[in-house]
Order: structure tokens, then sequence, then C-alpha cells
């Protein structure tokens, strides 16, 4: 997981030219694999959800932070930054509900979550969970967790 995560990253501080949207790894260097039995591609285009988020969401610019971590029985990614974040009631009803049904008629509902969406199912796809929160650092956060492959 960190491998794929690690390629994500480079790829869009490669793209921000402008230094618009700084990327800080915040991993442990310590922390070198993290096994977990998922489709890369799939994991990749939810890593890159995330980032592409914090970047839609936040015109003027914004860091953003990216972790994974490690327990017994779980590896987890989290994209912070430290942009505009989320109201207390749209963060509630996106950890809420459903995945398959955070879309509907509505236009802007559809624009303001249809990426996390896709994380949502990407990652229930593979038996873990999401948690949307507001960031440490005065934005937006997402953690999603997969579970260690034995």
């Amino acid at each position: 997981l960190i491998a794929i995560v690690r390629q994500v990253v480079v790829d869009f501080i490669n793209m921000d030219i402008e230094d618009k949207y700084p990327i800080e790894w915040e991993t442990n260097e310590a922390l070198t694999v993290c096994p977990v039995n998922a489709d890369k591609d799939l994991l990749k285009r939810a890593v890159s959800n995330l980032i592409q988020n914090s970047i839609n969401h936040n015109e003027q610019g914004c860091k953003i932070y990216i972790k994974v971590l490690d327990d017994d029985a779980d590896c987890a990614v989290i994209v912070s930054d430290d942009g505009v974040g989320a109201t207390d009631e749209l963060i509630e009803k996106l950890n809420k509900t459903p995945h398959y049904m955070l879309c509907d008629e509505n236009t802007t509902e559809q624009r303001h979550g249809l990426g996390l969406l896709i994380v949502k199912q990407i990652v229930s796809a593979h038996n873990g969970t999401t948690t949307i929160e507001h960031s440490s650092y005065g934005g937006f956060s997402v953690k999603f967790t997969l579970p260690i492959q034995k």
C-alpha cells in the first residue's frame, strides 16, 4: 500500500508546477511495507480522488498531508488538508449516507461527493472502512482503512 500511495503522491507533486498544492509526506520512514490484498489501480484511483478533492475544493491553494499507518490488523491512509474544510452537517452526511445513496438528481450534490462516493465504493469492495472528518490542520480529512494481508 505504501508504494502505491507514494507513486500517486509523486505524480501529483510533478503536476503542481505553481506549488499551489504542496504535499507533505507524513508517513513514518520506518514503515516501508503495508501489505493489503487489493487492486492496485483501484487504490491509486481512491488516493488520487482524495488528493484531487483537496485541489478542487481549495481554489486558493492548500497544503495536503498524506500519512500511511499500520497496526496489527489494518493499514490506514489519511489524506488531510489545511483548506476551507466542510461543515459539521456535510461531514456527518458524508459519513452516514451509504455510498450508493450519496448522489441524487441534484447536480450540486453530485459535484460534491462523486469522488468520495468512488473512494467509499473502492474501500468497501476491499472490506475496508472510510471515515470523513475535520482535519487537525483546519481543513478536510479522509481516512480509509484496509485489512492487512496475513
